[in-house]
């Protein structure tokens, strides 16, 4: 049980220190400068996971997730983005990314936020959201949990 409270206490440390990263790239990104690029496409994209075959039969779950792509200059030099928010990668409500989706629909051109120190890094719009915070909730989870299982060893 020890090993498994270990494993369960990593992979928390390891999700928190991911979400740490995402977060102080949101934070930052308030005071990134912006410019002025094309927008190629603005869609929501359903993805659809599979669980293991039993049977013939498979589970399956499915989520929409925004599926942007745009493009700007920096300096003469053309990048390439994808990055809606800072907390793309997380599940949002159906209604959140609708919001999202109606923000840019019909819209040509559109203001994007680069990093400074890396103009390959950009994003629409900046900062931090509710996304951005309640994914700790589950890494401190799997942290308690660790913790539990291997007291529970004793």
């Amino acid at each position: 049980m020890t090993i498994i409270g270990g494993v369960f206490i990593l992979l928390g440390v390891l999700i928190t220190l991911y979400l740490i990263v995402r977060l102080r790239q949101a934070l930052s990104s308030h005071r990134w400068p912006s410019v002025v690029g094309d927008l190629d496409s603005a869609e929501l994209k359903s993805v659809i996971y599979r669980g293991k075959e039993v049977n013939g039969t498979a589970d399956q779950a499915s989520a929409d997730i925004v599926n942007f792509k745009y493009h700007y200059q920096i300096h003469g030099k053309l990048y390439e983005g994808t990055r809606v928010t800072f907390s793309d990668a997380i599940n949002k409500t159906s209604g959140s990314l609708k919001k999202i989706k109606a923000m840019y629909q019909g819209k040509n051109q559109i203001v994007i936020y680069y990093n400074p120190k890396s103009p390959d890094q950009s994003v629409l719009i900046p900062g931090v959201s509710m996304y951005n915070i309640t994914p700790f909730i589950t890494s401190l989870l799997f942290i308690a949990g660790g913790i539990f299982i291997m007291f529970l060893d004793v």
